[in-house]
Protein backbone atom coordinates (compact mmCIF):
# COMPACT_ATOMS: atom_id res chain seq x y z
CA UNK A 1 0.00 0.00 0.00
CA UNK A 2 1.32 3.43 -0.92
CA UNK A 3 1.51 6.11 1.75
CA UNK A 4 0.80 9.83 1.50
CA UNK A 5 2.12 12.03 4.30
CA UNK A 6 0.71 15.54 4.76
CA UNK A 7 2.45 18.27 6.76
CA UNK A 8 0.32 21.34 7.49
CA UNK A 9 0.24 24.09 10.08
CA UNK A 10 -3.38 24.41 11.20
CA UNK A 11 -6.66 22.50 11.17
CA UNK A 12 -8.45 23.32 7.86
CA UNK A 13 -5.20 23.62 5.84
CA UNK A 14 -5.58 19.99 4.78
CA UNK A 15 -9.08 20.51 3.38
CA UNK A 16 -8.40 23.84 1.71
CA UNK A 17 -5.16 22.87 0.00
CA UNK A 18 -5.54 19.15 -0.66
CA UNK A 19 -9.02 17.96 0.33
CA UNK A 20 -9.93 16.65 -3.12
CA UNK A 21 -6.56 14.99 -3.65
CA UNK A 22 -6.76 13.25 -0.27
CA UNK A 23 -10.22 11.87 -0.99
CA UNK A 24 -9.19 10.75 -4.47
CA UNK A 25 -6.09 8.88 -3.36
CA UNK A 26 -7.72 7.29 -0.32
CA UNK A 27 -10.34 5.84 -2.63
CA UNK A 28 -7.54 4.57 -4.87
CA UNK A 29 -6.18 2.54 -1.97
CA UNK A 30 -3.59 4.91 -0.51
CA UNK A 31 -2.96 5.26 3.23
CA UNK A 32 -2.92 8.92 4.30
CA UNK A 33 -1.36 10.33 7.47
CA UNK A 34 -1.55 13.98 8.55
CA UNK A 35 0.82 15.91 10.79
CA UNK A 36 -0.56 19.23 12.04
CA UNK A 37 2.03 21.50 13.62
CA UNK A 38 -0.45 23.46 15.78
CA UNK A 39 -4.08 23.29 16.86
CA UNK A 40 -4.81 26.77 15.52
CA UNK A 41 -5.29 28.33 18.94
CA UNK A 42 -4.87 31.86 17.56
CA UNK A 43 -7.45 31.52 14.81
CA UNK A 44 -11.06 32.64 14.65
CA UNK A 45 -13.49 31.07 17.13
CA UNK A 46 -16.62 31.38 15.01
CA UNK A 47 -19.75 30.83 17.14
CA UNK A 48 -17.63 29.79 20.14
CA UNK A 49 -16.65 32.57 22.54
CA UNK A 50 -13.37 30.89 23.42
CA UNK A 51 -9.67 31.29 22.70
CA UNK A 52 -6.32 29.69 23.43
CA UNK A 53 -6.29 26.05 24.50
CA UNK A 54 -10.09 25.86 24.58
CA UNK A 55 -10.25 26.93 20.94
CA UNK A 56 -7.47 24.48 20.09
CA UNK A 57 -9.53 21.66 21.57
CA UNK A 58 -12.54 22.61 19.45
CA UNK A 59 -10.44 22.84 16.30
CA UNK A 60 -8.92 19.46 17.07
CA UNK A 61 -12.43 18.01 17.01
CA UNK A 62 -13.22 19.80 13.75
CA UNK A 63 -10.11 18.37 12.12
CA UNK A 64 -10.96 14.89 13.38
CA UNK A 65 -14.36 15.04 11.71
CA UNK A 66 -12.95 16.48 8.47
CA UNK A 67 -10.26 13.79 8.40
CA UNK A 68 -12.90 11.09 8.73
CA UNK A 69 -14.82 12.49 5.76
CA UNK A 70 -11.71 12.62 3.58
CA UNK A 71 -10.47 9.20 4.71
CA UNK A 72 -7.30 10.24 6.53
CA UNK A 73 -6.06 7.29 8.60
CA UNK A 74 -4.25 9.18 11.34
CA UNK A 75 -3.94 12.75 12.58
CA UNK A 76 -1.18 13.77 14.97
CA UNK A 77 -0.02 17.11 16.34
CA UNK A 78 3.50 18.39 16.82
CA UNK A 79 2.33 20.49 19.77
CA UNK A 80 3.59 23.92 18.72
CA UNK A 81 1.67 27.12 19.43
CA UNK A 82 -0.18 28.79 16.59
CA UNK A 83 1.82 31.68 15.15
CA UNK A 84 5.04 30.60 16.86
CA UNK A 85 6.63 28.20 14.38
CA UNK A 86 9.24 30.75 13.38
CA UNK A 87 10.39 31.12 16.98
CA UNK A 88 11.44 27.52 17.58
CA UNK A 89 15.05 26.61 18.27
CA UNK A 90 17.00 25.89 15.07
CA UNK A 91 16.40 22.34 13.91
CA UNK A 92 13.66 21.57 16.45
CA UNK A 93 10.72 21.73 14.05
CA UNK A 94 12.70 20.02 11.30
CA UNK A 95 13.66 17.16 13.61
CA UNK A 96 10.06 16.63 14.74
CA UNK A 97 8.92 16.32 11.13
CA UNK A 98 11.83 14.06 10.17
CA UNK A 99 11.11 11.65 13.02
CA UNK A 100 7.50 11.42 11.88
CA UNK A 101 8.62 10.69 8.30
CA UNK A 102 11.05 8.05 9.48
CA UNK A 103 8.25 6.39 11.44
CA UNK A 104 5.65 6.50 8.66
CA UNK A 105 7.99 5.83 5.68
CA UNK A 106 5.81 7.66 3.12
CA UNK A 107 6.02 7.38 -0.66
CA UNK A 108 4.81 10.97 -1.10
CA UNK A 109 5.02 14.02 1.17
CA UNK A 110 2.94 17.17 0.63
CA UNK A 111 3.32 20.54 2.34
CA UNK A 112 2.93 24.23 1.44
CA UNK A 113 4.93 25.96 -1.26
CA UNK A 114 7.45 28.68 -0.33
CA UNK A 115 4.75 31.38 -0.36
CA UNK A 116 2.73 29.41 2.17
CA UNK A 117 -0.06 29.82 -0.43
CA UNK A 118 -1.42 32.78 1.59
CA UNK A 119 1.89 34.20 2.94
CA UNK A 120 1.03 32.95 6.45
CA UNK A 121 4.35 32.93 8.38
CA UNK A 122 3.58 29.51 9.91
CA UNK A 123 2.94 28.06 6.45
CA UNK A 124 6.21 29.42 5.07
CA UNK A 125 8.24 28.18 8.04
CA UNK A 126 6.64 24.74 7.70
CA UNK A 127 7.50 24.59 4.00
CA UNK A 128 11.21 25.04 4.65
CA UNK A 129 11.20 22.79 7.72
CA UNK A 130 9.45 20.00 5.84
CA UNK A 131 11.81 20.36 2.89
CA UNK A 132 14.82 20.00 5.18
CA UNK A 133 13.24 17.00 6.93
CA UNK A 134 12.46 15.40 3.58
CA UNK A 135 16.05 15.83 2.43
CA UNK A 136 17.22 14.03 5.57
CA UNK A 137 14.59 11.30 5.09
CA UNK A 138 15.63 10.77 1.46
CA UNK A 139 19.30 10.59 2.42
CA UNK A 140 18.44 8.03 5.10
CA UNK A 141 16.63 5.84 2.56
CA UNK A 142 19.41 6.29 0.01
CA UNK A 143 22.03 5.22 2.56
CA UNK A 144 19.92 2.20 3.44
CA UNK A 145 19.62 1.35 -0.27
CA UNK A 146 23.40 1.48 -0.54
CA UNK A 147 24.26 -0.61 2.51
CA UNK A 148 21.24 -2.92 2.28
CA UNK A 149 21.26 -2.91 6.08
CA UNK A 150 18.08 -2.09 7.95
CA UNK A 151 18.43 -1.19 11.61
CA UNK A 152 15.44 -2.33 13.65
CA UNK A 153 14.11 0.96 14.96
CA UNK A 154 10.42 0.18 15.13
CA UNK A 155 8.05 -2.79 14.88
CA UNK A 156 7.94 -5.72 12.46
CA UNK A 157 5.51 -3.94 10.14
CA UNK A 158 7.97 -1.04 9.84
CA UNK A 159 10.80 -3.49 9.05
CA UNK A 160 8.76 -5.11 6.28
CA UNK A 161 7.88 -1.74 4.75
CA UNK A 162 11.40 -0.34 4.70
CA UNK A 163 12.75 -3.63 3.36
CA UNK A 164 10.25 -3.38 0.51
CA UNK A 165 11.20 0.26 -0.17
CA UNK A 166 14.88 -0.67 -0.17
CA UNK A 167 14.35 -3.78 -2.28
CA UNK A 168 12.28 -1.93 -4.89
CA UNK A 169 14.52 1.15 -4.68
CA UNK A 170 11.53 3.38 -4.09
CA UNK A 171 12.38 7.09 -4.15
CA UNK A 172 9.97 9.22 -2.10
CA UNK A 173 8.65 12.43 -3.64
CA UNK A 174 8.05 15.84 -2.11
CA UNK A 175 5.29 18.07 -3.48
CA UNK A 176 4.37 21.64 -2.66
CA UNK A 177 0.64 22.45 -2.65
CA UNK A 178 0.20 25.81 -4.35
CA UNK A 179 -2.11 28.24 -6.13
CA UNK A 180 -1.21 29.19 -9.72
CA UNK A 181 -1.19 32.86 -10.72
CA UNK A 182 -4.13 32.34 -13.06
CA UNK A 183 -6.28 30.85 -10.29
CA UNK A 184 -5.22 33.56 -7.82
CA UNK A 185 -6.27 36.26 -10.29
CA UNK A 186 -9.63 34.55 -10.81
CA UNK A 187 -10.19 34.08 -7.07
CA UNK A 188 -9.36 37.73 -6.33
CA UNK A 189 -11.65 38.94 -9.10
CA UNK A 190 -14.50 36.82 -7.72
CA UNK A 191 -13.72 37.98 -4.15
CA UNK A 192 -13.00 34.43 -3.01
CA UNK A 193 -9.59 35.43 -1.63
CA UNK A 194 -8.27 38.89 -0.63
CA UNK A 195 -5.90 40.77 -2.91
CA UNK A 196 -3.51 41.22 0.01
CA UNK A 197 -2.70 38.59 2.63
CA UNK A 198 -0.37 39.09 5.61
CA UNK A 199 0.74 42.40 4.14
CA UNK A 200 1.73 41.00 0.75
CA UNK A 201 -0.08 40.79 -2.61
CA UNK A 202 -1.68 37.38 -3.10
CA UNK A 203 -0.09 36.54 -6.44
CA UNK A 204 0.33 32.77 -6.43
CA UNK A 205 3.10 30.94 -8.28
CA UNK A 206 3.80 31.09 -11.99
CA UNK A 207 1.64 28.63 -13.90
CA UNK A 208 4.74 27.38 -15.69
CA UNK A 209 6.09 26.04 -12.37
CA UNK A 210 3.11 23.73 -11.81
CA UNK A 211 4.19 20.13 -12.33
CA UNK A 212 1.03 18.32 -11.28
CA UNK A 213 -2.67 19.05 -11.63
CA UNK A 214 -5.10 16.69 -9.91
CA UNK A 215 -8.66 16.54 -11.24
CA UNK A 216 -10.89 16.53 -8.14
CA UNK A 217 -14.32 17.17 -9.66
CA UNK A 218 -15.62 13.73 -8.56
CA UNK A 219 -14.44 14.43 -5.03
CA UNK A 220 -15.37 18.11 -4.68
CA UNK A 221 -18.41 17.21 -2.57
CA UNK A 222 -16.14 15.53 -0.01
CA UNK A 223 -13.83 18.55 0.06
CA UNK A 224 -16.87 20.74 0.70
CA UNK A 225 -18.14 18.48 3.48
CA UNK A 226 -14.73 18.51 5.13
CA UNK A 227 -14.49 22.30 4.92
CA UNK A 228 -17.92 22.66 6.52
CA UNK A 229 -16.65 20.82 9.59
CA UNK A 230 -14.26 23.70 10.33
CA UNK A 231 -17.06 25.75 11.85
CA UNK A 232 -14.76 28.05 13.82
CA UNK A 233 -13.12 29.16 10.58
CA UNK A 234 -16.29 29.99 8.66
CA UNK A 235 -15.31 33.66 8.38
CA UNK A 236 -12.47 32.54 6.10
CA UNK A 237 -13.82 29.27 4.72
CA UNK A 238 -17.25 30.61 3.72
CA UNK A 239 -15.80 32.30 0.61
CA UNK A 240 -14.44 28.94 -0.54
CA UNK A 241 -17.76 27.23 0.16
CA UNK A 242 -19.43 29.73 -2.15
CA UNK A 243 -16.91 28.81 -4.85
CA UNK A 244 -18.47 25.39 -5.45
CA UNK A 245 -18.62 24.71 -9.18
CA UNK A 246 -15.75 27.12 -9.92
CA UNK A 247 -12.17 26.24 -10.96
CA UNK A 248 -11.18 26.13 -7.28
CA UNK A 249 -13.17 22.92 -6.90
CA UNK A 250 -12.20 21.39 -10.23
CA UNK A 251 -8.48 20.88 -9.68
CA UNK A 252 -5.72 21.05 -7.08
CA UNK A 253 -2.21 22.14 -7.98
CA UNK A 254 1.24 20.97 -6.96
CA UNK A 255 4.92 21.45 -7.67
CA UNK A 256 7.14 18.37 -7.56
CA UNK A 257 10.06 19.67 -5.49
CA UNK A 258 12.18 16.58 -4.88
CA UNK A 259 12.37 13.00 -6.09
CA UNK A 260 14.55 11.07 -3.70
CA UNK A 261 17.65 13.18 -3.11
CA UNK A 262 17.28 15.04 -6.42
CA UNK A 263 15.81 18.52 -6.63
CA UNK A 264 13.21 18.99 -9.38
CA UNK A 265 12.44 22.10 -11.41
CA UNK A 266 9.94 22.37 -14.26
CA UNK A 267 11.55 23.02 -17.64
CA UNK A 268 9.97 24.56 -20.72
CA UNK A 269 9.57 21.18 -22.39
CA UNK A 270 8.32 19.26 -19.35
CA UNK A 271 4.73 18.04 -19.45
CA UNK A 272 2.28 18.48 -16.58
CA UNK A 273 1.34 15.26 -14.78
CA UNK A 274 -2.16 14.33 -13.61
CA UNK A 275 -0.99 12.21 -10.66
CA UNK A 276 1.31 12.45 -7.67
Amino acid sequence: MKKLFLVFAHPDDESLATGGTIAKYVRSGWHVDLICATKGESGSSGPHAVSGDALGKIREGELGRAAKILGISSVSYLGYKDGMLGRQNPGELEDSIYRAMETKLPDVVITFDTTGISHHPDHIKLCFATTFAFQKYSLYLAATHKTQKVLQKYDEQWIKRIERMVGERIEPRLYYACMPESIARYAIKEKIIPAVSFGKPWIGVKDSRISTIIDIKRFAHLKLRALREHITQMADVSHFLQAEGTPLFDQEYFMLRMKGTQEVFMGKNDSVSDRI
